[in-house]
């Protein structure tokens, strides 16, 4: 089933991010993981969850990171979350961004809603991985993501 939430009383579908820009996208994410992992996760050689998590310093950890992304970076991520979305309207799914379009196609999408749904597509894309048959992540991995949630 194709997954759907709601933002400030408009339904929203998670419709599908291309292969390559997930990756596009992982690449850029891929400091701010590297700067919040050691954080998160337990020394040792088994993956585990901190005891002591200090959500505030993971917290100040990914913002910063994110901060650091360039403005291109930042325009990449939002345009293609936004293009894997479609928007309820008068019975119809419409894309939220559609492809080569500077902006959204809903005048009411202002940057807290947009980054709402950056945060909805990145989360169904991770989610996807982690249920992804078994075969896309490890099973500890798996294991310790479903208990962050």
């Amino acid at each position: 089933m194709t997954p759907e939430f709601e933002i400030a009383g408009n339904r929203y579908r998670f419709d599908r991010m291309p292969a390559q820009m997930e990756t596009r996208i992982l690449r850029r994410f891929a400091p701010l993981i590297a700067e919040a992992l050691p954080l998160v996760l337990a020394p040792g050689s088994r993956i585990a969850i901190r005891q002591n998590l200090d959500v505030p310093k993971v917290l100040q950890t990914i913002f910063r990171a994110w901060g650091k992304l360039t403005d291109d970076d930042t325009d990449l991520i939002e345009r293609a979350s936004g293009a894997s979305l479609t928007r309820e309207q008068g019975g119809e799914w419409l894309p939220v961004w559609p492809k080569g379009d500077p902006e959204p196609a809903f005048a009411d999408i202002d940057g807290a809603t947009l980054e709402h749904m950056v945060g909805y597509a990145l989360g169904f894309t991770v989610k996807r991985w982690l249920d992804g048959g078994g075969d896309k992540v490890p099973a500890e991995i798996r294991a310790v993501m479903h208990k962050l949630h």
